[in-house]
């Protein structure tokens, strides 16, 4: 990429994928990075993937010479198929901000936008990863990474189909230029975090239809309804516009007023109908948060300073001893994002601890609009206690094993989900648990959430081999390597 130089705020994101650990919780905002990635029909035997990626501008290690600032972004792209590596970019990019520091601090918030794409053949599974390094003097160097599965399009050339679909901020008519997010005549600012209303009260998006050559012609056309659904399946908002079959690639595009919406997961759902007959479908799930309280909803517990003292003087966690309060964390951070898991190492007396463990669960009820102060810790301790009551092996707790990692990460199973296969030839027990779709889980294939459990060992201890939940360790060809493991 060349070097840029930055003097206004800039709009704008990307999108990788790669094995993260994304906690199975609503995305925030203020992560600083933001990935999304989108697959289109290249031809019968390539797909190709657009990887839209973006950064906060405070999360760069600037240098200072001068009015000038310079920061030096290292970050690479990784495309992975069938459990390998099959494409790998590097990005290497500079930014420059000309200003005083309090203006460089001013614009923090920025967001500076990039894209990368590859050509790929068509294998499943297909996941991208964009892999970002952080700057020297923002802390404890390491890596970051951001992992998406990809849903690679159709390649029958004979029938209808749909893209993927790319959530975007803004649409506006091309100048003409070409850039890296200008399709069919239009720039297309690609929105990779997929939450809207706190800066976006308007959802656009840009998708491609592909239509079968039979179909083509003068006077064809489709009716291309675009809908809103909330987490029952209800369409909240409908939209239905009509295109011309003119050629075997039609763009779509469209912007929805979703002002309105209530802080939830939703899905974008996109159907083409032709000649009175639905040909083809495309979901995609985002966010909205409204910020703002609505009526239906309980107000969010008090944050003042005295009224959390006297709840912090009555909580549980006042009355820990050392090795609860360490177990206590431990527990809790199957629900932490990266920023508290940080943290919470870096905690070195029982007071900092319990206090942390305090400011960890109020935070939890302010961002699920807990009803009671510390309901989030009751919901959370209650599944506690029944990972320990269910699925303690000899000395181990529940709460340390496989499956009561899982309870009380996901929650309980349905019991509808729940399989257990005792004997079958060539295998060790094992017991598989699938979840009901839920827009808040973001998985590497497939539309529900699977979680298989071996007790390799016959004694009734099972263990965790593959989960299709991203962050989680997948191997969908389980069951074969666990056959070999036995075998040998």
């Amino acid at each position: 990429m060349n070097d840029r130089t930055i003097f206004s705020p800039t709009v704008i994101l990307t999108a990788g994928l790669l094995m993260a650990l994304l906690a199975p919780r609503i995305a925030q905002s203020q992560n600083p990075l933001e990935a999304d990635a989108v697959a289109f029909r290249y031809d019968t035997a390539r797909a190709e993937i657009e990887l839209d990626y973006g950064v906060i501008e405070r999360a760069l290690a600037f240098q200072q010479k001068g009015a000038t600032w310079t920061a030096v972004t290292a970050s690479k792209v990784e495309i992975w198929q069938n459990g390998s590596v099959a494409q790998r970019k590097d990005i290497h990019d500079t930014v420059r901000f000309t200003g005083t520091k309090s203006q460089l601090d001013s614009a923090g918030a920025n967001k500076l936008l990039g894209a990368m794409g590859f050509a790929v053949p068509y294998i499943a599974p297909t996941a991208a990863a964009f892999i970002w390094q952080r700057g020297e003097n923002l802390g404890k160097k390491g890596f970051d990474t951001i992992v998406i599965p990809i849903t690679l399009p159709d390649k029958d050339a004979t029938k209808f189909s749909f893209s993927g679909i790319e959530l975007a901020s803004s649409v506006e008519k091309s100048t003409g230029t070409p850039g890296p997010f200008e399709k069919a005549g239009f720039i297309v600012s690609p929105n990779p975090s997929a939450i809207f209303g706190e800066n976006y009260d308007k959802l656009f998006y840009y998708t491609e239809l592909y239509v079968p050559q039979s179909s083509i012609g003068p006077g064809q056309s489709a009716d291309i309804i675009t809908e809103v659904i909330d987490a029952t399946g209800k369409a909240l908002i409908s939209n239905i516009q009509k295109v011309q079959l003119t050629a075997e690639t039609v763009p779509v595009l469209l912007g929805i007023d979703i002002d309105g919406l209530a802080s939830d997961s939703y899905k974008l759902r996109i159907r083409a109908k032709v000649e009175d007959a639905i040909q083809a479908e495309t979901e995609k799930a985002f966010f909205y948060s409204s910020g703002m309280q609505l009526s239906e909803e309980p107000p969010p517990p008090s944050n003042s300073a005295g009224s959390d003292s006297v709840l912090f003087a009555a909580s549980d966690f006042v009355r820990m001893t050392e090795p609860e309060a360490d177990d206590a964390i431990a527990q809790s951070m199957y629900w932490a994002g990266e920023f508290d898991q940080k943290a919470a190492k870096k905690l070195t007396n029982l007071d900092e601890k319990q206090r942390f463990l305090f400011t960890f669960w109020r935070t939890e009820d302010n961002k699920l609009h807990a009803e009671h102060p510390l309901d989030e810790y009751r919901l959370f301790k209650r599944r506690v206690d029944q990972a320990n009551k269910q699925f303690s092996y000899q000395k181990t707790p529940g709460w340390k094993t496989g499956r009561g990692r899982v309870w009380i990460t996901y929650g309980p199973p349905p019991n509808k989900g729940i399989q257990t296969v005792s004997f079958k030839a060539s295998y060790k027990p094992y017991i598989t648990w699938t979840y009901d779709p839920d827009p808040n889980i973001r998985l590497q294939s497939g539309s529900w959430a699977e979680f298989d459990f071996v007790d390799r060992m016959g004694g009734g201890n099972y263990s965790l081999v593959s989960a299709n939940v991203i962050g989680e360790s997948y191997d969908p060809n389980w069951m074969t390597n666990e056959a070999l493991r036995l075998a040998h």
